[in-house]
C-alpha cells in the first residue's frame, strides 16, 4: 500500500555531493531529506584531491577547520618525466574520502540520511505549480517542492532533466593506500611521476599514509576482470611501473590490498551537453557528477560538487521566502534558474578542461604543441574559474 509524504527538498544520493548539499541546506536553515540506496553510506575510493577552491566550500560549510586536522597539509609538488628527471612544481592537497564521509555525516541533523530507499521513478510536471512525485520501492511516495539528483555519474535523475549519458575515456585509473610504519620518505610534498603514458601521482595523508593514483591505457577485457580482484589490481599496477624509481615499485608492492581500487571506465559528461541542456526540469535539478561528471586528469570533480553544493543552498535561501507563493512552487523555480545561470560556465569550463586534457591522455604525441598551447593559454585566462592547480604535461 502507497503512503504519501510531502517534503520541501529532497536529495537523491548519500554520497560526497549528496551530504554536503544536506548540510549546506542545513546552514541556511533549509530542511531536507537524503535518500541513500544503500545500506550504509559508501566512500568509494581511497581519497580525494581536495583544491584550494574546494577547501572554501568546506570553510562555507562550516568543517574545513576539523577535516584540516586529518589531513597532512602539502606545501609543495612535483612533476617528474622519468625518462629525464624534469621537474616541473605542483600544489594540492588530499582527504580520506571516508573523513570527508563521517565529518558531513555528523554535522546533519538526526534522520537527514535515509538508507535503503532506492527510488524506482520520478514523475515531473514541468508547466505546472504541481509538485513532482517521487516513487521508493517501497511503495512511499514522495512529493517534494524541490528534487536534487546528485545520484553521480549513472544518474537517474540526469535523464530525467535531460542529459545524455555520460562517456567515457580509454584510460583507466587505480588508486589505493600505502601505510609506512615509520615516515614515508616524501615529506609534505605531492609528486606526480610520467612514464611512456603511465602517470602515477602520490599525496601523504599523514607522516605514515600516502595517498596514490596511477593512470594507463584502458585492455577493455582484462582490466573488467582485474578491477573484481584487488590482488590483480595490485599486480597490474606493478606490472604497468616497470622502469618507475625503487621507491615507487616498494611502495606499490607494500600497498594495503583493501585499499586498492582500478575504474576501468572513467566517466564524464561530455562540455557541450552542459552548454545546450538545460540544468533543471520543473523544480528538479542536479549537482555534482550526476550534473558534470569529471575524469580526474584535473582533480576538480570534488571541489566542483562542494560549490554546487555551497550555491544550489545559497540561491534556495534567498528565493524560498518569496511572498504571495504559497505552494512554494515559484520560488524553487527561480532558485533553480539562479543555481542554472551560475553554475554553467563554471562547469563548462572545468569539463571542457578535463575532455581536452583526458583526449590528449588518449591520443598520440603528434598533440603535444596543441596539448602545451591550451596549457599556456590556461594560464591567461579569467574565466572566472579558480587557477587549476596542475600543468599537465608529455614527453
Amino acid at each position: 500500500m502507497e503512503k504519501s509524504e510531502e517534503e520541501k527538498i529532497v536529495i537523491v544520493g548519500g554520497g560526497i555531493c549528496g551530504l554536503a548539499t544536506a548540510l549546506a541546506l542545513h546552514r541556511k536553515g533549509l530542511e531536507s531529506i537524503v535518500l541513500e540506496k544503500s545500506e550504509k553510506l559508501r566512500a568509494t575510493g581511497a581519497c580525494i584531491i581536495m583544491q584550494p577552491n574546494g577547501w572554501r566550500a568546506l570553510h562555507q560549510l562550516g568543517i574545513a577547520s576539523k577535516l584540516r586536522q586529518t589531513a597532512l597539509p602539502i606545501q609543495s609538488g612535483h612533476y617528474i618525466t622519468v625518462k629525464d628527471g624534469k621537474h616541473t612544481d605542483l600544489l594540492v592537497g588530499c582527504l580520506r574520502r571516508s573523513d570527508l564521509m563521517k565529518t558531513l555525516a555528523e554535522e546533519l541533523p538526526p534522520n537527514t540520511v535515509r538508507l535503503g530507499c532506492k527510488v524506482v521513478s520520478i514523475k515531473v510536471d514541468a508547466n505546472t505549480s504541481a509538485y513532482s512525485i517521487l516513487h521508493l520501492h517501497d511503495g512511499t511516495m514522495l512529493m517534494p517542492r524541490v528534487i536534487i539528483g546528485c545520484d553521480g555519474v549513472n544518474s537517474v535523475v540526469a535523464s530525467i532533466v535531460g542529459l545524455n549519458s555520460s562517456r567515457h575515456f580509454s584510460t583507466c585509473a587505480i588508486r589505493g593506500v600505502t601505510h609506512y610504519q615509520t615516515l614515508h620518505p616524501f615529506g609534505t610534498a605531492f609528486y606526480l611521476f610520467d612514464k611512456d603514458g603511465v602517470r602515477l601521482g602520490l599525496l601523504p595523508i599523514n607522516h605514515n599514509d600516502v595517498y596514490w593514483f596511477l593512470t594507463r591505457k584502458l585492455t577493455s577485457t582484462a582490466d573488467s576482470m582485474v578491477s573484481k580482484d584487488q590482488k590483480l589490481i595490485k599486480e597490474s599496477t606493478v606490472e604497468a611501473i616497470k622502469g618507475f624509481p625503487n621507491h615507487i615499485t616498494e611502495m606499490i608492492n607494500n600497498s594495503d590490498v583493501d585499499s586498492l581500487h582500478l575504474t576501468d571506465q572513467m566517466r564524464y559528461r561530455a562540455p557541450w551537453d552542459l552548454l545546450r541542456t538545460k540544468f533543471c526540469k520543473g523544480t528538479v535539478t542536479l549537482a555534482g557528477d550526476a550534473l558534470h561528471a569529471m575524469a580526474p586528469f584535473l582533480a576538480q570533480g570534488g571541489s566542483a560538487s562542494l560549490e554546487d553544493a555551497v550555491v544550489l543552498a545559497r540561491c534556495l535561501s534567498q528565493n524560498m521566502g518569496i511572498a504571495l507563493d504559497p505552494t512554494g512552487m515559484k520560488a524553487a523555480r527561480a532558485a533553480l534558474d539562479q543555481y542554472a545561470k551560475e553554475r554553467k560556465m563554471r562547469v563548462f569550463w572545468l569539463s571542457l578542461e578535463t575532455f581536452v586534457v583526458g583526449t590528449m591522455h588518449d591520443t598520440s604525441a603528434l598533440l603535444v604543441e596543441l596539448r602545451s598551447w591550451i596549457i599556456l593559454t590556461d594560464q591567461r585566462r579569467s574565466y572566472h574559474l579558480e587557477k587549476l592547480i596542475w600543468r599537465i604535461e608529455l614527453d
